[in-house]
């Protein structure tokens, strides 16, 4: 299964700075900071880890940053829909370009679509999107905050929790504890 990780090892500034149409993104790298570790090196080491074949697109990417089959790199990049169609997304682009991403990855026919994103921020961009003439219902499938709740405080255990929810929602999983699943309690009641 391939996994497709929109991402940015740089932080925006300002709001999204980029130029962009249906397939083509240019990022004004000026406004773009930091070189600092996000999550979406560690979800895509772990996917790897499992299995998958995984798609980075990071406009600033350097070769160690990722373990991916390919990365798409450089403040000029083109994504055609057969990237995301019928795949599976992770939306982690860290402000540099999240309304393009989830718009690409809706448009694009993605299977599902992970959103790493505060609710505070969400709001604004689905409002962009409800304006851009996304239909609410395609925007309910968004898994926005991504991850299940397991407590997860540093960036290792955020993208835990994200790709374990990748994992319960590919195999259909509940994402409850499997103690409960499997009726631990009524097996004890039962002794």
């Amino acid at each position: 299964m391939k996994v497709v990780i929109f991402a940015s090892s740089r932080e925006a500034e300002m709001e999204e700075p980029v130029f962009c149409d249906r397939n083509t993104v240019k990022v004004d790298a000026s406004k773009c900071v930091g070189k600092g570790i996000n999550v979406a090196p560690y979800i895509a080491r772990y996917l790897k880890d499992l299995g998958f074949n995984v798609i980075i697109v990071d406009p600033f990417a350097e070769e160690s940053n990722y373990e991916a089959d390919e990365v798409i790199k450089g403040t000029t990049f083109q994504i055609p829909d057969e990237i995301v169609r019928d795949n599976y997304v992770i939306v982690a682009t860290r402000h540099v370009y999240d309304t393009w991403a989830i718009m690409k990855s809706i448009l694009g026919g993605a299977k599902e679509i992970a959103v790493i994103m505060s609710l505070k921020r969400a709001e604004v961009i689905l409002k962009r999107l409800i304006q851009a003439g996304i239909d609410k219902e395609k925007l309910k499938k968004l898994r926005l905050p991504a991850g299940l709740d397991i407590g997860a405080k540093s960036e290792k255990e955020i993208a835990l929790s994200i790709v374990a929810e990748v994992l319960a929602v590919m195999r259909k999983g509940t994402g409850y504890p499997l103690r409960d699943v499997k009726g631990f309690d009524k097996l004890l009641e039962g002794i």
